[in-house]
């Protein structure tokens, strides 16, 4: 029976790679089959590991084929994602509920740098870029405190 993967974890990177990459694609990659990534993918198998060579081709691969980015994102979230315990679960519906709120924010400075009574016009002018920057990384903290719960749950 097919264990859960954690989802911040290579098995789950590796899983995205699967779901996006035929045989074919592995083999020209990395040299190594479908088969033996699914060995890799499985939490329960400590004989079978992939090579740090073959995640950033595999990485590389999926940037230019399907333009994701499974393993960059682990890294960063695996860094960035707290390991503390969560006190309530149920925290993370004002966290989603939170993120529509920044979404607004976002959607609103971008409106707000292409209207044409903006400094720039139409056109978005460095200092626009960077309110639009902001709301981003704030959006991205949010996302990150998500993760955080989803990870102590």
């Amino acid at each position: 029976m097919t264990k859960t993967k954690e989802i911040i974890s290579i098995e789950y990177s590796l899983k995205e790679i699967l779901s996006n990459l035929s045989d074919q694609d592995i083999k020209e990659i990395i040299g190594k089959t479908k088969s033996y990534l699914y060995k890799c993918a499985d939490p329960d198998n400590d004989v079978h590991h992939i090579h740090f060579k073959d995640v950033l081709e595999l990485e590389k691969a999926m940037i230019h084929l399907k333009n994701k980015t499974p393993f960059s994102n682990l890294f960063r979230d695996y860094i960035a994602v707290s390991h503390k315990e969560v006190s309530n679960p149920k925290e993370i519906l004002s966290e989603v509920v939170g993120i529509g709120g920044r979404m607004g924010d976002l959607m609103d400075s971008i409106r707000e740098s292409q209207d044409e009574k903006s400094s720039g016009g139409v056109t978005i002018v460095p200092h626009e870029k960077e309110i639009i920057y902001n709301e981003i990384q704030k959006l991205d903290e949010q996302l990150m405190k998500i993760k955080s719960i989803l990870k102590s749950i």
